[in-house]
């Protein structure tokens, strides 16, 4: 694309937003431009002519399909204040963005894909603002919150595990508190997993959740069985597991959402003795609860398990397993549809996104029997299998200095 010349020339702002470029040209005689916006359009290569704007102050290009960004282009931007490149394809900034460090103030680098925290920015000694949440970053640099300048700063949304996500909404002055702890050879790894029993009621939450504790092999009582919410915690190997288990009777499915969060474990129990091939069953059984975690708990891993097969056939069993694996592989082919939907319509704005990357991961279906040890054994193996995946699970292994587990386990306590 060539921008018109005449109607910018005397003026320090350009904007060139929501129009579908997929490049931009005729810009680099515009040396007095002090603005330039090119947000939500389809730009793909970093345009080469913004190192002639020699007066940029602010430079926006959020919203394309920019990867990389070639180097030597920054360090001809002296006066570059505020850089937006949220909402692209970036997994690295150039060395040279550390040349604007005497200027730049706000930086967005927010869902992107970075995996490793870019060293220029460490460089950055009077930036004010920094956005990275919605990346892949499991490390913070500390450098960033030695000094005095940084006043705002937001990373959720990224399977940090130092320091851990939930930690990154507190102030600067925790941060460092933080850093300096580890700095101490305070840090320690806590590896911790939410995990939900859900379900229509009888399936069997809370008779399967305390063989799991136990290492058991008997029914519930029925004086035993869940009302409300119950909250435990186990260990499989190094790992804590925290257990909530939700009554599934009708009126309970209220106050759900509540304690509903995402990236946790999600045990959906499924009684396959009471569940019929066809779509009243599933809808009452199965996909109810996908639903509901779809809008109450998006990227939670599900892991569908069928209970009482010592009611049914073996034969049954197997079919029934097959039968609910197609119908979810349906429902999530109608996620993709409407993710495709999404994609294409002209005013996508960052609630649609959000909706579009909020997917369930559902995996294979398990079938236990309650009153079977080798079944039990084989469920926690399989939870085992699952938690150790990073790629399910980024954000379970955390590492907290000892005064931070103390309060932790100090609130859990009071919870309980």
């Amino acid at each position: 694309m060539t921008h018109p010349r005449a109607s910018v020339l005397s003026n320090p702002e350009l904007e060139s937003d929501r129009n579908k470029f997929r490049s931009i040209t005729g810009i680099s005689k515009l040396h007095n431009l002090k603005k330039l916006i090119l947000s939500k359009n389809k730009i793909v290569d970093f345009p080469n002519e913004i190192q002639s704007l020699v007066c940029l102050e602010k430079l926006y290009l959020n919203q394309n399909q920019i990867g990389v960004i070639p180097e030597g282009l920054f360090s001809h931007l002296p006066r570059l204040k505020h850089l937006q490149l949220n909402n692209n394809c970036l997994g690295a900034l150039p060395r040279d963005l550390a040349a604007c460090q005497g200027s730049l103030q706000y930086l967005n680098i927010s869902s992107n894909l970075f995996r490793i925290f870019p060293q220029p920015v460490v460089q950055l000694t009077h930036l004010q603002e920094l956005h990275v949440q919605n990346n892949a970053l499991r490390q913070l640099r500390k450098e960033l919150f030695q000094g005095q300048s940084l006043k705002m700063f937001k990373a959720n949304g990224s399977p940090l595990q130092e320091p851990p996500g939930d930690m990154c909404g507190g102030s600067i002055q925790q941060m460092q508190s933080y850093f300096n702890q580890l700095q101490r050879g305070l840090g320690q790894e806590d590896k911790r997993v939410k995990t939900m029993f859900l379900g229509a009621s009888l399936a069997g939450k809370s008779t399967i959740c305390k063989n799991l504790k136990q290492g058991q092999t008997k029914l519930m009582p029925k004086e035993e069985w869940t009302v409300g919410i119950e909250i435990s915690k186990f260990q499989i190997d190094n790992f804590t597991f925290l257990f909530w288990v939700f009554a599934g009777q009708l009126e309970y499915y209220m106050t759900h959402h509540v304690f509903i969060t995402p990236q946790a474990l999600v045990i959906l129990v499924i009684n396959l003795h009471v569940y019929q091939n066809n779509e009243k069953t599933f809808k009452e059984l199965v996909s109810f609860w996908i639903n509901n975690l779809s809008m109450r708990a998006p990227n939670s891993v599900v892991l569908p398990m069928g209970t009482h097969v010592d009611c049914c056939q073996e034969e049954e069993v197997e079919e029934k397993k097959r039968g609910i694996m197609a119908k979810i592989a349906t429902m999530l082919m109608r996620k993709s549809n409407l993710t495709h939907f999404i994609n294409n319509l002209e005013s996508s704005e960052e609630k649609l996104e959000d909706m579009e990357s909020s997917t369930l991961t559902i995996l294979n279906l398990v079938a236990v029997n309650h009153t079977d040890h080798r079944d039990n054994k084989k469920l926690e193996t399989s939870i085992l299998e699952h938690v150790k995946n990073q790629e399910l699970f980024p954000k379970v292994v955390r590492v907290l200095p000892p005064v931070y587990r103390q309060v932790e386990a100090a609130i859990i306590d009071t919870a309980e």
